[in-house]
C-alpha cells in the first residue's frame, strides 16, 4: 500500500487536488447558517404577532365612519353631553319656583349692560399666527383677551406671562384690553388654589385683588375675564361672596369683570342669580362640546349649541351674556390618547394633501369632519369654519345676546372676517358701498357653488331676503349644499387660485 506523503492532507470526500472545493463549501455552510438563524427569529416572532388583513383605505374609512356613527348615536339614543343643557334647564325652572314660594328680601338695583354688541377675540401668547391676525382684523373687534395670568395656589400668588406688544397695539386700534385670569397651570386646572383663596382670610383676598388691579393698571386694561374651572360646588357661597367683592374693587377703579362660564356640570358652582348683580359680562364658551380627551366629536354640534344658548339666555338680561363661538380644528390619530389642536388652514391643508374627496356634514351635528391615513394610521378631523360661525352667530343674534367672541385668534377661517364686513342698508335692502370689498372677496372664495349669497342670509334678518334667491338656512340645509362649498374651497387650494393669507 502506497503511504500518504508527510506534510500533506487527509484525503476525505470534499478533498480536491487544488485544496479549495472545500474553503468554499465551509463558505457556503457558514452564510446558509446565518440565513437559517435569522430566518428562525423571524418565524418565532410571527408565533407573538396578532394577523392582520390590509385593507383598501376607503373601505377603512368607511369602517371608521360606521364605528364614529354608532359611538355618536348608539340605537338611537341621544348623548349624556346632549341632555345636560336640559338637566341644567330643569335645574334652574325648580330652583325660581322654590324661591317664588318664599318671600325674598328687596333686590339690589341691577347693573344694565351697554347696548353696543361686544366683538371679543381670545389671544393666544407668543403665537405669531395670533398676533398677525389680531393686527390684520383689529378693526372688526371691539376687546381682545389674551392669556395673562393664573392663580397657582391658594394663597393668591399670580403666574404672570404677558404680551408687552398687546397694550400699545390696543391703544393704537382702539381696542378695549381684557386680560383673561385662569387657575390653569401648564395642563393642569388648580380648583384647590380658586377654593383656598375664596374661603380664606380677608387680608389674603385683599392682597390677591390689589396684585391683580396692578397688572391691569400696568397694562392699562379695561378689566379682566375670570375663567375659574372644575370648582367644587360645596364652594358657591364663598365664591360668590368673593367675585362680587372682586368685582365691587375693580369697579372702584373704573374696571370691569367677565366671568367665564363653562357649559356642563362646570356651572354648579356659579350663582347667576346674585353674581348677575354686580358681574358686568357673562362669557358662555360654547365651543369645545368634544374635547381633545374624547372620542372624535362634534366641536359643537347644532342641538347642543342651541340648547345651552336658549337655556343660559333664557329670563335673563340677554344683553349682559357674550357668547364665545369656535374656529378650529382637533386631529385625532388612532391609537392616540389625545387630539391635536389644529388650526383652519392646517385642517385644509391636510385635507388637500391627503387627496380628501369630500367632507362628511350631515345631521344632528352640522360640522364638516373628514378622515385621512398617514403613516399607516387612520386620523379623525373635526373642524369649525365659517358656514358654522354665521349659523350660530346667527342664533346669537336672534336671541339678542349682548356679542360674541372669537376662540381663537389665529386658528380661525379667515372668510369670518370678510362675511363680518358685509352690511345691509336696511332701510333700502341693499348693501352699502363700504361693503362691496368684502363681498367680492366672499364671492370670489365661494366661486361655484353659491353659497356666499347663503351666507348673506345668515347675517340679515329673514325679511331682507327672498325665498327665490335664498335657501332657508345654511345649517338646516342638506348636507350637499354645504359640502359644495366646501370641496370647492379645497379645489381652490389645490389650483392655487386661492390665496393663504384669506384662510
Amino acid at each position: 500500500m502506497q503511504e500518504i506523503p508527510p506534510h500533506t492532507v487527509t484525503p476525505f470526500v470534499f478533498s480536491d487536488p487544488a485544496g479549495k472545493r472545500w474553503p468554499r463549501l465551509r463558505l457556503i455552510l457558514l452564510i446558509g447558517s446565518v440565513f437559517f438563524f435569522f430566518g428562525s427569529v423571524l418565524f418565532v416572532q410571527t408565533l407573538f404577532v396578532a394577523p392582520e388583513m390590509r385593507v383598501p383605505f376607503s373601505l377603512r374609512q368607511l369602517k371608521g365612519q360606521l364605528k364614529a356613527f354608532q359611538k355618536e348615536n348608539p340605537a338611537g339614543q341621544v348623548a349624556p353631553s346632549s341632555l345636560l343643557w336640559q338637566k341644567f334647564g330643569a335645574a334652574r325652572q325648580a330652583a325660581k319656583k322654590l324661591a317664588g314660594a318664599t318671600p325674598l328680601p328687596a333686590a339690589k338695583p341691577r347693573k344694565k349692560a351697554p347696548r353696543n354688541e361686544v366683538r371679543l377675540a381670545f389671544y393666544t401668547n407668543g403665537d405669531p399666527y395670533s398676533y398677525a391676525s389680531l393686527e390684520q382684523h383689529a378693526a372688526q373687534i371691539t376687546h381682545v383677551c389674551p392669556e395673562w395670568m393664573a392663580v397657582v395656589n391658594g394663597m393668591g400668588d399670580l403666574q404672570i406671562d404677558a404680551d408687552s406688544r398687546l397694550p400699545k397695539l390696543a391703544a393704537a386700534k382702539g381696542i378695549a384690553l381684557m386680560p383673561l385670569l385662569t387657575n390653569l397651570v401648564g395642563d393642569a386646572w388648580q380648583p384647590e388654589a380658586i377654593e383656598n383663596l375664596a374661603h380664606g382670610p380677608v387680608d389674603r383676598q385683599d392682597r390677591f385683588i390689589a396684585s391683580v388691579l396692578g397688572v391691569l393698571r400696568n397694562a392699562k386694561a379695561a378689566g379682566v375675564v375670570v375663567d375659574w374651572e372644575q370648582i367644587d360646588p360645596a364652594y358657591k357661597k364663598d365664591i360668590t361672596v368673593f367675585i362680587d367683592k372682586f368685582a365691587s374693587a375693580l369697579h372702584g377703579d373704573h374696571k370691569e369683570l367677565w366671568l367665564c362660564v363653562q357649559p356642563g356640570q362646570e356651572l354648579d358652582y356659579i350663582d347667576f342669580e346674585d353674581l348677575s348683580e354686580n358681574i358686568d359680562r357673562f362669557v358662555a364658551l360654547l365651543f369645545d362640546e368634544t374635547s381633545d380627551i374624547d372620542s372624535p366629536g362634534a366641536l359643537g354640534s347644532r342641538s347642543w349649541f342651541e340648547g345651552w344658548l336658549h337655556v343660559l339666555l333664557e329670563d335673563a338680561d340677554t344683553k349682559q351674556w357674550i357668547i364665545a363661538l369656535g374656529s378650529y380644528g382637533y386631529d385625532w390619530t388612532e391609537g392616540a390618547r389625545k387630539a391635536e389642536l389644529i388650526s383652519f388652514p392646517e385642517a385644509m391643508s391636510r385635507a388637500s394633501s391627503a387627496g380628501v374627496g369630500s367632507l362628511s356634514i350631515s345631521a344632528p351635528d352640522y360640522n364638516p369632519s373628514f378622515y385621512y391615513e398617514d403613516a399607516n394610521k387612520i386620523h379623525t378631523v373635526w373642524f369649525l369654519d365659517v358656514v358654522t360661525f354665521l349659523n350660530q352667530l346667527r342664533e346669537v343674534r336672534g336671541e339678542e345676546a349682548g356679542g360674541f367672541a372669537l376662540y381663537r385668534l389665529g386658528t380661525e377661517d379667515a372668510a369670518i372676517w370678510d362675511a363680518l364686513g358685509i352690511r345691509r342698508d336696511f332701510q333700502t335692502d341693499k348693501l352699502t358701498r363700504a361693503t362691496v370689498k368684502s363681498l367680492r372677496s366672499m364671492k370670489l372664495a365661494l366661486t361655484g357653488c353659491g353659497n356666499w349669497q347663503s351666507i348673506l342670509r345668515v347675517i340679515s334678518p329673514p325679511s331682507m331676503c327672498s325665498s327665490r334667491n335664498f335657501p332657508r338656512s345654511i345649517i338646516k340645509a342638506p348636507g350637499a349644499s354645504i359640502r359644495s362649498r366646501s370641496l370647492s374651497m379645497m379645489a381652490l387650494i389645490r389650483n392655487g387660485r386661492r390665496k393663504s393669507s384669506t384662510f
